[in-house]
């Protein structure tokens, strides 16, 4: 039963004022996408004051307290608030989904999805963990977490009224989650109808996709898959992409197009490839574009055979 829903009133929430974190501003994301789920209504409080924190309904980030049942969701107490499954210590943001996540998604493998990819990093951060692997181009990925933080006022800035500037945080973070929900609901789905697709196919080494799904991790997963046929999403053209090991990589591609197809486009490609339909080729080999389904079959049979030569 949803208590809260007994009164019908607006539901107080507590973060702490001054600048805003990334880790909170989620967190009240996600009370605004649980109390749209649920037909409540909330008011964010910005503050620190014991009394107010002591009447709220929920209070995050905030307040030297972690008591779930009570709707208390800090980790700045001595002894934290436990660690994700990974080692990374809580933050509000993950102390909150830990609760509300699976209710927000209607499906807890959806929410544990978001838990890995979204909010761990968040927590992390928010505890000082720096988890961006090391790069010989000595440089580093512009996150989530940055592009929140920076909607706080620079020290050159006025400083102004700095509700404002989380207010415009925080739709931006409602938006991430709804996105990153319906992308992870997505990648799940598309996953377990490939791998329907990879058994019932003759060829395993060439994935055929008759619609448009999410191929990737169950592509990423099957290592004998080396190329993938599948439709443009405007389905005005079919592309022949080659499978990756892993899906940020590129460097883990498990195969190559022929190199003499390598930035060709049109004529010239038709002419090198043989194939007729043939419209374009990536200049590092990994994708090539056909203008029908049986032109890109084609240029993925003369791929595969190439590679055996």
């Amino acid at each position: 039963m949803n208590l809260f829903n007994l009164f019908k009133k607006k539901i107080t929430v507590v973060v702490h004022d001054g600048d805003f974190h990334p880790d909170e501003v989620f967190a009240c994301a996600v009370f605004f996408l649980w109390a749209e789920k649920t037909g409540n209504k909330i008011k964010i409080i910005r503050t620190r004051d014991k009394e107010i924190i002591t009447k709220a309904d929920i209070v995050a980030d905030v307040g030297g307290v972690y008591d779930p049942d009570r709707n208390r969701f800090d980790h700045h107490q001595k002894e934290g608030a436990g660690i994700h499954e990974n080692g990374i210590p809580y933050a509000s943001f993950g102390l909150v989904w830990k609760k509300y996540g699976a209710e927000v998604c209607s499906d807890r493998e959806v929410a544990n999805s978001i838990e890995r990819d979204l909010v761990v990093p968040v927590d992390a951060r928010d505890n000082g963990i720096n988890i961006s692997a090391t790069n010989d181009f000595k440089i580093d990925d512009h996150r989530t977490h940055d592009a929140i933080d920076h909607f706080n006022f620079t020290y050159q800035e006025d400083q102004g009224p700095s509700y404002k500037q989380f207010e415009k945080a925080l739709y931006l973070t409602k938006e991430i989650l709804i996105r990153e929900i319906a992308w992870a609901k997505a990648l799940i789905d598309g996953e377990k109808e490939t791998l329907e697709l990879i058994r019932k196919q003759d060829n395993p080494e060439i994935l055929i996709l008759e619609k448009n799904i999410e191929w990737h991790q169950a592509v990423s997963n099957n290592k004998n898959i080396k190329f993938i046929v599948y439709s443009g999403k405007s389905k005005q053209d079919w592309r022949i992409q080659v499978g990756r090991n892993d899906l940020k990589d590129y460097n883990s591609n498990r195969a190559k197009l022929p190199e003499s197809w390598w930035g060709l486009r049109d004529k010239d490609l038709i002419n090198t490839s043989g194939v007729k339909e043939a419209v374009f080729c990536t200049n590092r080999g990994w994708l090539a574009v056909a203008k029908t389904k049986e032109g890109a079959i084609e240029m993925a049979n003369k791929a595969l055979r190439n590679l055996d030569n």
